[in-house]
């Protein structure tokens, strides 16, 4: 947690505009399409913090196998009203090692952004898990929060 607060500070220090910084809240994930059935109960707390700037994120949580990843990325938006948009996050996550065999897994995450306010957004995404860990889940469904300042 110390280095996703290291982060943030970095980012909070640039000078920025309204739309272009924002701190990112990983809240929760639930996996599905078990590949077998001795899947293993995965955390679905995904707790942690990050900063994105101009689209380019950080987020340091706390992962599926319970470590701690972080996840850095380029994010691309799309506002298809004022209360709906789309996204993906696309860039590399550390943390599954152990599953993949890679100290840096692939991340293409696309998303919904619900309630996209002038400062708060709510994102429902979806990961392929195919990469990190094909004996249980396939994918899973993240929800997270973003503050804009």
């Amino acid at each position: 947690m110390k280095i996703a607060l290291a982060i943030l500070l970095a980012f909070a220090a640039v000078p920025a505009s309204a739309s272009d910084f924002r701190v990112t809240i990983p809240l929760a994930s639930k996996h599905f399409f078990c590949a077998n059935d001795q899947c293993v109960k995965l955390n679905e707390s995904n707790l942690g913090i990050g900063a994105e700037y101009a689209g380019y994120g950080v987020i340091s949580f706390k992962n599926s196998y319970s470590r701690q990843s972080i996840a850095v990325y380029k994010a691309f938006e799309y506002d298809v009203n004022p209360y709906l948009g789309f996204g993906i996050r696309l860039g590399g996550a550390t943390g599954y090692k152990e599953e993949s065999g890679m100290d840096v897994v692939p991340l293409a995450q696309p998303y919904l952004k619900v309630l996209p306010m002038t400062q708060f957004s709510l994102n429902l995404g979806i990961v392929p898990v195919g990469l990190i860990d094909a004996k249980n889940y396939n994918a899973v469904v993240t929800l997270d929060s973003q503050i804009r300042f």
